[in-house]
C-alpha cells in the first residue's frame, strides 16, 4: 500500500464555480433591476440620450469585478473582506462606467460627476453592490475548506490501484 499526499481541489473547479456565480450574479441583477423599475416605475437610466448600451455595460463591468474578486478570493474562515471588497468594487465600478459612459455619449466632462451625483444613491446599484456581496458570501459558502497540504473536509479519495 503506497501513501499518496492528498491534493486539494483543483483551481480549474474554483474558476468554474466563479464563473457558475458570476452568472448567477448577472441573473440576479437583470431580475433586481426589473423588479426595481416596475415597483418604482422608474427607468435604470432615467437619461433618455444615454443610449440603449449603457445600462448593459455598467452591469458587465459590474460582473467582471465580481469576477475577479471570485477568482483571487481565498478560503478563509470568513468572506467578509472579500464581499466587502466586491460591493464596494461592484458599485464604484457601476458609477464609474456609467459616469465615463454619459458624459462621453453626451461628449462634455462635466457629466461625469453630474451622473455619480445623481446615481450615487440609486437602489439600482445599491441593490447590485448587495447582490456582489451576497455572491461572495455564497461562492465562500459553496467552496469546500481547505486545509493547507490537505483535502476538502479531511477526507481522501481511493481511486484504486491503477489511478492517479
Amino acid at each position: 500500500m503506497d501513501a499518496r499526499t492528498p491534493q486539494p481541489p483543483s483551481p480549474n473547479g474554483r474558476v468554474f464555480l466563479a464563473v457558475l456565480t458570476t452568472v448567477t450574479y448577472l441573473a440576479l441583477v437583470v431580475a433586481l433591476f426589473g423588479f426595481v423599475s416596475l415597483i418604482l416605475d422608474e427607468d435604470v437610466i432615467r437619461e433618455r440620450d444615454a443610449g440603449p448600451l449603457l445600462g448593459p455595460t455598467m452591469v458587465a463591468a459590474a460582473c467582471m469585478s465580481t469576477f475577479v474578486v471570485l477568482v483571487r478570493m481565498h478560503r478563509r474562515a470568513s468572506p467578509f473582506r472579500a464581499a466587502l471588497a466586491a460591493g464596494a468594487s461592484a458599485y464604484i465600478v457601476l458609477l464609474l462606467v456609467g459616469s465615463l459612459g454619459y458624459a462621453t455619449s453626451r461628449g462634455e466632462g462635466v457629466w461625469v460627476l453630474l451622473f455619480a451625483a445623481r446615481y450615487a444613491g440609486s437602489p439600482f446599484l445599491i441593490g447590485a453592490a448587495v447582490l456582489a456581496t451576497a455572491a461572495v458570501v455564497g461562492f465562500w459558502a459553496m467552496t469546500p475548506q481547505v486545509p493547507p497540504g490537505g483535502v476538502a473536509g479531511g477526507h481522501s479519495v481511493d481511486r484504486g490501484p491503477d489511478r492517479e
